[in-house]
């Protein structure tokens, strides 16, 4: 009898033998290797350096370790790493863009933390609630956070500026559903300009911040044609960069509030697991190719007709690609500053 059969090997163990874990964080796709002993946390921190989110209890009573995975509050504690597998996930680094978030600058002016150690998972959590519910009652606000510990503030603090968040966010939803005219745009300053405009082109502010030095402009056509030639004669990084800002077609990946109201649209955001598996597999062939998302300008379109797309586009070259792909962005950016100035 071979007795070798029975001695444990720790090189091929179950519990120390690596298996493959992809995922996106903050809109960036990683591909590590991982054991299964693994916790989420560890490899958002230890991997990934992304120090935001905090390690207390490891228990998932205090919320300090709250992240958002495929847009649901989670205790990355809890999660294995293995389970994160082919999912979104968004840490406090990735809420916001070059600017402060409303959630983060609202803690910051109502003196929402002392400490701060809890202060990443409590805005977690309130970003989460928010994305649900934009005008949550005091209830459903302490609600929200009874899974959020704080052993500073008295929650005074957490309360006042998760109130002042919702009543910024709620204002400028009202401002772009009530839509600006070509001589509000004018008048405003820079930064308001940036805020109100540089939503447009996804994720990519720079374009808003460069557009407004060229202005005033006669009508909204000259303000798109304006932000169009500043991203022509941008360096094919910046170009790389807004392309890779945009989100998957068809799938659960982070995305802008405005990008999920497109999507939803057109029922994307409700696709069946058949459906949902051609856009995942049509989605990897096509990052793998390019190295971007696939990006088209949905509105009006069918689920049908972009998976045809998406088949057609796949047999572009690099190039040919790049300049659809350019084409598409300009689409988008016209069809939301329609939306938002008269």
């Amino acid at each position: 009898m071979d007795m070798n059969k029975f001695v444990h090997n720790p090189a091929t163990s179950p519990i120390t033998s690596k298996k493959e874990l992809s995922i996106e964080v903050n809109r960036v796709n990683y591909h590590l290797h991982v054991t299964p002993t693994s916790r989420l946390v560890d490899i958002l921190r230890e991997d990934l350096g992304l120090t935001g989110t905090k390690i207390s209890c490891e228990i998932g009573r205090c919320g300090a370790c709250a992240i958002q995975m495929n847009d649901q509050l989670v205790n990355s504690c809890l999660v294995m790493a293995y389970q994160a597998n082919n999912t979104s996930i968004c840490t406090i680094e990735g809420i916001a863009d070059e600017d402060l978030h409303p959630i983060q600058r609202a803690f910051l002016e109502e003196g929402g933390f002392q400490c701060g150690y809890c202060t990443p998972g409590m805005i977690m959590a309130v970003k989460s609630l928010l994305a649900k519910n934009s005008n949550p009652t005091g209830e459903q606000i302490g609600e929200s956070l009874s899974g959020n510990l704080c052993r500073c503030t008295g929650y005074g603090g957490i309360i006042r500026a998760v109130q002042s968040a919702i009543l910024t966010m709620n204002k400028k939803e009202t401002k772009r559903d009530v839509g600006f005219s070509i001589e509000n745009v004018n008048s405003m300053s820079k930064d308001m300009f940036v805020s109100e405009v540089g939503w447009v082109f996804e994720h990519s502010p720079w374009v808003a911040e460069k557009a407004w030095e060229s202005g005033p402009f006669q009508t909204r056509e000259e303000l798109l044609k304006t932000m169009i030639r500043i991203v022509q004669n941008a360096e094919g990084s910046s170009q790389l960069a807004l392309f890779r800002a945009h989100p998957d077609l068809g799938t659960k990946l982070k995305m802008s509030e405005v990008s999920k109201k497109e999507q939803g649209d057109i029922g994307l955001d409700s696709l069946s697991q058949e459906e949902f598996t051609q856009f995942v597999s049509l989605n990897k062939s096509y990052v793998e190719k390019f190295g971007f998302p696939f990006i088209m300008a949905v509105k009006g379109q069918s689920k049908e007709a972009i998976l045809s797309a998406m088949v057609e586009r796949l047999k572009l070259s690099y190039e040919e690609e790049c300049d659809t792909a350019l084409n598409e962005v300009y689409k988008i950016a016209s069809f939301r500053l329609n939306d938002s100035i008269r």
